[in-house]
């Protein structure tokens, strides 16, 4: 896919170059010199440009984007501008990040449907996960359901999980096993990580350091892992 992301900050920065690893083309488009210089050479390419000026986002290539990103850090001013520019020129796809509430309601009002708080999105998954003893990670889908990545307890060390008391909750969906593996990083270190266990089935025998991966309501996962 190809991504226009429009503002080289931090968060900018880092998710081009994801996407770039991920096999995406991204073109990213910043104003200050030293970011154009920084990140031009781990982009695909990098444009400079003022996009609060309207003859700069009429030049910039937008139309053949799946998507655009607008990640304009505190410049709240620059990032209404460019977000109204493009709407009324272009109709690909935004996803634009706000800087606080009244930003996230003026983008709104704009038009733009997927808004995005990346400072206050990450502080709620952190703080989610110490609900559930043993959580890993948690993503809330709603004030009542969640996937919950979970370290298997002792307690279910060595059962099946056919056997487990999680099993027989009929309202926890069980979606996968993840194994302890050992693989080496990009420096050679040996490390530990954990992965899909592919043959994973109700007939698994759970192991030490295995992580669940689960769907259900917050109130009955909290029942399972004590």
């Amino acid at each position: 896919m190809k991504f226009v992301i429009i503002g080289l900050g931090n968060f900018g920065s880092s998710l081009g170059i994801k996407l770039i690893e991920e096999g995406h083309e991204v073109i990213g488009v910043e104003y200050q010199d030293s970011k154009v210089n920084k990140y031009k050479d781990a982009l695909t390419y990098v444009i400079k440009a003022d996009t609060a000026d309207e003859q700069n986002i009429i030049n910039l290539p937008i139309e053949e984007a799946d998507f655009v990103f607008i990640t304009i850090g505190e410049d709240v001013g620059a990032s209404i501008s460019t977000l109204a520019l493009i709407k009324k020129h272009y109709k690909t796809p935004i996803i634009a990040r706000a800087i606080n509430d009244i930003h996230y309601t003026v983008i709104e009002s704009i038009g733009v449907m997927e808004i995005i708080q990346p400072e206050s999105d990450f502080a709620t998954l952190f703080s989610h996960r110490f609900l559930l003893k043993g959580s890993i990670l948690s993503i809330p889908l709603d004030d009542e359901f969640e996937i919950a990545e979970i370290k298997v307890p002792d307690y279910y060390v060595g059962k099946k999980l056919k056997d487990t008391h999680m099993y027989s909750v009929p309202e926890i969906k069980f979606i996968t096993v993840l194994r302890e593996v050992t693989k080496k990083n990009l420096i050679g270190n040996t490390v530990k990580k954990r992965k899909v266990y592919q043959d994973a089935s109700e007939h698994t025998e759970l192991q030490e350091n295995d992580a669940i991966v689960v769907f259900g309501p917050i109130k009955k996962l909290k029942g399972c892992f004590k």
